[in-house]
């Protein structure tokens, strides 16, 4: 009996410990990371996928915000409230969109809205129409179904690659864990599933062969972006082209296949284009090849501010 009572101490001290460092775990991962509760996707027949409309989280210490309209933005309505109020909408992917590693306020699409109110003054409003991974199908799927909210300038912000970026449809939303369709049933778990594999490459798996693009591809995504360069036109607003450059494409980098396919498409179009990261970027404003980190953001909505000023003044 000694024996066996003193193996049950044993058993039962072993699971209180593990029991400790599961809730030590659980509680680290949801109070200090915010992880158990991440922005979540939906499906959708045109546009692929978007962020859940009227999501407000806190996630690695950043607040993260999404409007009634799937945006990155504070919410505002249809209608302009105020005659004298700009609305300028800006398009892009995971660049524009900032990820949970930038907090709301540090957005280049939340400076914007700051800086041009002061610059203006008058009332400024600034969408961020933004996913991961979409291009310019993805965007303009999103202008035929929403609108374009009145606004008086649209900014769309690519990169090289975009130029042949058709969405597949494949499904994404529920299935990869970076497109989570609902709260995981714990951070300890979201924290396993999701970024622990990319820490630990034993845990990743077999990455997907890339795709190379085909023509119709191309043709799709160059086609789209032309299009949607000419709705914002026809529904008045003024167009801004900003191409972003991945690290590598950095001087002295090489331009990667794509950027000059989009600058000629911009240009058929009646908009010149123009390279984001022009004098003065360097890989201090990168966490990663082609995310911005909080200073690269402030660097695009700097780079943003006089093109945007430019193409209103052009109205006048």
């Amino acid at each position: 009996m000694g024996k066996r009572s003193h193996r049950r101490r044993w058993l039962a001290a072993i699971s209180l410990g593990v029991l400790g460092l599961l809730l030590a775990a659980e509680c680290y991962c949801r109070f200090h990371l915010g992880l158990g509760d991440p922005p979540l996707s939906i499906t959708d027949a045109q546009i692929e996928y978007l962020f859940a409309p009227s999501q407000h989280l806190r996630r690695f210490g950043n607040h993260v915000d999404y409007n009634a309209w799937s945006m990155r933005s504070d919410d505002f309505p249809v209608q302009k409230g105020q005659s004298n109020e700009l609305r300028v909408m800006v398009f892009g992917d995971s660049v524009v969109n900032g990820g949970a590693l930038t907090d709301q306020h540090d957005l280049a699409t939340s400076i914007l809205q700051r800086q041009l109110g002061v610059a203006l003054g008058r009332p400024v409003v600034v969408g961020n129409i933004s996913a991961g991974s979409w291009g310019p199908p993805n965007m303009l799927a999103y202008a035929r179904r929403f609108g374009l909210f009145q606004a008086d300038a649209v900014v769309i912000v690519v990169s090289s690659h975009d130029y042949a970026d058709a969405p597949t449809f494949q499904p994404i939303v529920g299935v990869n864990p970076d497109f989570p369709s609902h709260r995981p049933w714990c951070a300890t778990w979201e924290a396993i599933t999701r970024y622990l594999p990319r820490y630990v490459p034993m845990l990743a798996g077999k990455t997907p062969p890339v795709r190379p693009p085909t023509q119709k591809d191309i043709d799709e995504s160059l086609g789209a972006l032309g299009d949607l360069i000419r709705l914002a036109q026809q529904n008045g607003a003024k167009v801004v082209l900003a191409q972003h450059l991945t690290l590598a494409e950095l001087p002295p980098g090489r331009l990667e296949e794509g950027h000059d396919a989009i600058a000629k498409t911009a240009r058929d179009a009646g908009v010149e284009p123009f390279d984001l990261e022009g004098t003065g970027a360097s890989a201090a404003l990168y966490r990663d090849h082609i995310h911005t980190n909080q200073a690269g953001q402030a660097f695009i909505a700097a780079r943003l501010l006089p093109a945007i000023r430019e193409a209103l003044a052009a109205t006048k």
